[in-house]
């Protein structure tokens, strides 16, 4: 009964997205044909191989999430996994992606111990690494935006000492974190580091994906992958929201009101999700079409 409430509530939340977004297009028809008509094509295609790039990283992740509970695949293994099982975001429940995975891991023969850890490992990662890339880069662009969301923040001090301590806490956490959630599984530094530097590159190929659909606005880069960072992680825990759709679009908009209007961002929130989707259609068909949908366990696949 509860599933099915909470379908209804996330159909009935796509629909009202669409309906709003209908709506705010049909009363500034004329700004959106402008905005339409100055945006490059260049730029556009640009941001598709950013996100692509950002995609790549992405699945590199998984191959190391499973590479912490000892089992071994290959990156296009990874990155097929990876492409399929994103495509669930947008269907009715929203964890489908999330399931996909877990029914791909089972079809391995990997028990639902490991399969739950690499999922958690990965998503914690993920998330965290999003939630304070976006923060810092926010504040080092602009205070004053921060200062508005979050009142308590307006003192120099407590801006610095945020900007110093709050990734090292990030970084300090994910080694305990991994040190406790894998007690027979010791912390290898050279991988560490590698996930480490995974998730600047996949957060700042997204972010320069999302700022190339804007005018050639080369101040504000940091600004707008930070906002895009942050934004994302509402999205991707908005449960009621398909992909995180409405819910990452808003935040932008509220993000970055200091330095576009709401009507620019609000276009280019929808364009990027449109490149969006499109790349992730694209690249999940794609991967399975030439390498198979990895629905059972293969020779490529190692279970030490």
């Amino acid at each position: 009964m509860k599933k099915r409430i909470l379908d209804i509530v996330k159909w009935i939340w796509i629909v009202g997205v669409i309906g709003v977004a209908g709506y705010y297009f049909y009363k500034n028809y004329q700004d959106i044909s402008g905005y339409l008509e100055s945006i490059s094509i260049i730029r556009l295609l640009g941001s598709f191989a950013m996100l692509m790039l950002g995609k790549l990283a992405l699945s590199e992740m998984t191959r190391y999430s499973l590479k912490k509970i000892d089992v071994e695949i290959t990156y296009t293994d990874a990155l097929t996994i990876t492409s399929v099982t994103q495509l669930g975001k947008y269907l009715p429940g929203g964890i489908w992606h999330i399931a996909g995975k877990f029914g791909i891991y089972k079809a391995r023969q990997i028990s639902l111990k490991k399969s739950t850890q690499a999922i958690v490992f990965e998503n914690i990662w993920l998330l965290s690494s999003a939630l304070v890339i976006g923060a810092v880069l926010l504040l080092l662009s602009s205070r004053a935006v921060v200062c508005a969301v979050m009142p308590y923040f307006c003192r120099s001090e407590i801006q610095n000492a945020f900007l110093v301590l709050f990734p090292i806490l990030w970084v300090v956490g994910l080694y305990v974190f991994e040190k406790i959630f894998f007690k027979n599984n010791p912390v290898i530094l050279k991988d560490f580091l590698v996930k480490f530097l995974l998730m600047i590159a996949i957060w700042f190929s997204f972010g320069v994906s999302f700022w190339l659909v804007f005018l050639l606005q080369s101040g504000f880069l940091v600004a707008i992958t930070g906002a895009f960072s942050l934004s994302w992680v509402a999205g991707y825990v908005a449960f009621f929201a398909p992909g995180g759709i409405g819910v990452r679009e808003y935040l932008l908009t509220l993000l970055l009101a200091s330095f576009f209007s709401s009507s620019e961002v609000a276009i280019y929130a929808t364009i990027h999700r449109l490149i969006w989707v499109l790349e992730e259609i694209l690249l999940g068909a794609g991967t399975a079409l030439i390498f198979g949908v990895p629905l059972t366990s293969g020779e490529e696949v190692e279970v030490k």
